[in-house]
């Protein structure tokens, strides 16, 4: 009998004990995400599409995600002063538009929607085995242009070889 009523007690107390308030309760993190641009404004019309397809994946900037912003100015060696500044924040991400001097080996990932050399830049060790932490797309490299260029001349090597009929 004790032994119940102890167990009904207990039902009781959760039940009518004051509840934690919205401020109480553990909010969940917002991402915060770095962006390091050679720009010096963040008005820029890439700026406002970048914006628009995070609101399209039902982001929205100082509600649910954080856009921190670092403007290179146009003075792209500040590259690893600027990554610095973010890494000490701390960002989630750091999306990084054509700015050097990124540490490629760091804790936060870098992600570089279009790369000019990756692997010239110290962003990657190579195009087939990049490691480190950096993510994106390059267009041309010294190499893949090579590449490019014996794709181009190899068939009218071969064509000159052939027999004309």
């Amino acid at each position: 009998m004790r032994r119940r009523s102890v167990l009904v007690g207990g039902a009781l107390a959760l039940l009518i004990a004051p509840k934690p308030s919205v401020s109480q309760q553990t909010q969940a993190k917002i991402p915060r995400v770095g962006v390091l641009t050679q720009a010096s404004s963040n008005r820029a019309p890439m700026f406002d599409a970048f914006r628009q397809g995070l609101r399209d994946l039902g982001y929205v900037e100082g509600r649910n995600i954080i856009l921190e912003f670092r403007f290179a100015g146009g003075d792209l060696s500040r590259g690893a002063e600027l990554a610095a500044e973010l890494g000490s924040i701390p960002v989630d991400v750091i999306v990084n538009e054509g700015v050097q001097g990124m540490d490629p080996n760091g804790r936060i990932p870098i992600v570089s929607p279009v790369m000019v050399d990756p692997v010239g830049f110290g962003l990657a060790a190579s195009l087939a085995r990049p490691g480190g932490n950096v993510t994106g797309f390059t267009l041309m490299t010294p190499s893949s242009t090579a590449n490019a260029w014996s794709c181009c001349v190899t068939p009218f090597q071969l064509s000159r070889r052939s027999p004309r009929w």
